[in-house]
């Protein structure tokens, strides 16, 4: 059965918080990205101030209310999650969400503050323990990633002997420690045909069939079936007609695009200097071209008088083998 609703875009930052403070949304998220049971989970935002005082002072005067100054750029999760044999592993999911490829950096550099981040672990003997959690990165980019065709690929890992090639079974914590997965959602290529649940959930981030010119709200019309959908689509249906969460999106806007004319100008800036860095490749390669010519110019000049050269030997020979004739012919004679 399916209707058309509108529903509050997910793509926007504050929308997706509210999505996911929602404990049954949450889970739902967790456990179909990464097809495994999720019995616990707790959400830990992690919120920043994108606004400068420069930004702040650009946005005097604007008919917009800052939702206490604060956009989201990446959410946490830490989940207890059951794994295929029957363990259960505490792991730490980090999710962000980009725009642009140049987004990298500061996927790196937040990637870099988990790994410092410790959990307490209850130890089998009962003792509380401070330790390093596994991470997940869930990554939501609107780039296409020229290689990857699929709205969702996951990049997992593998334990594999070096000397017999054979895959590693077991798990060591010392490992899981230093490395992660990961799943890149990729919503430019998520185009609205359902026939799983993940297709069902992917849905909500497709960037098409908008309800208004600045792509806040989307005309939802794809069937939900499952309880779990029903429930995340009833949650963007209240925030596209919540007063607040409408105004939380203006301001996200607004931020959004006083923040990224910001990084405009630095692409900008670096497109220049590449074309500087062109031009003098260029120039040195046009420098390089003539100086090969004036080479090539100087092998043939060169080239001529050796052959010049070669062809006076070669006369000089000829002359000597006939001086050579007479000789002999006339030493012949006297000899009669």
């Amino acid at each position: 059965m399916s209707s058309e609703i509108i529903i509050a875009n997910p793509i926007y930052d504050v929308v997706f918080k509210r999505l996911m403070e929602d404990t049954k949304n949450a889970r739902f998220f967790i456990e179909t990205l990464l097809n495994q049971e999720v019995e616990e989970i707790q959400f830990k935002p992690q919120e920043y101030t994108l606004l400068s005082d420069k930004l702040k002072k650009r946005l005097s005067g604007q008919d917009v209310q800052m939702p206490g100054a604060l956009t989201v750029l990446r959410l946490d999760f830490v989940a207890t999650i059951k794994n295929a044999d029957g363990t259960r592993q505490k792991v730490l999911i980090e999710v962000q969400k980009g725009k642009r490829n140049l987004d990298v950096m500061r996927f790196r550099d937040y990637l870099a503050e988990h790994y410092k981040r410790e959990d307490e672990i209850v130890m089998p003997d009962g003792e509380v323990q401070a330790t390093p959690l596994h991470i997940i990165a869930i990554y939501i980019v609107a780039f296409d990633l020229p290689h990857i065709k699929t709205p969702a690929a996951k990049v997992g890992r593998e334990y594999v002997d070096l000397l017999t090639g054979k895959k590693i079974k077991e798990k060591e914590e010392f490992v899981e420690q230093l490395t992660h997965d990961c799943i890149v959602i990729q919503t430019g290529r998520i185009h609205g045909s359902i026939k799983t649940e993940l297709d069902a959930l992917l849905s909500i981030f497709e960037q098409r069939y908008f309800a208004d010119e600045k792509e806040h709200f989307k005309e939802y019309s794809l069937p939900v079936k499952s309880a779990e959908m029903r429930h995340l689509t009833r949650t963007l249906v209240g925030i596209a007609a919540s007063p607040e969460g409408r105004r939380e999106m203006e301001a996200e806007e607004a931020v959004r695009r006083l923040v990224e004319g910001d990084g405009d100008a630095v692409v900008q800036k670096i497109r220049r200097e590449l074309k500087k860095k062109d031009r003098v490749i260029a120039e040195n390669q046009k420098a390089l071209a003539e100086n090969k010519k004036v080479i090539t110019e100087k092998d043939n000049v060169i080239n001529e008088k050796d052959k010049a050269l070669s062809d006076k030997d070669k006369a000089l020979a000829d002359q000597a083998k006939q001086i050579a004739e007479l000789k002999a012919k006339l030493s012949s004679r006297k000899s009669k």
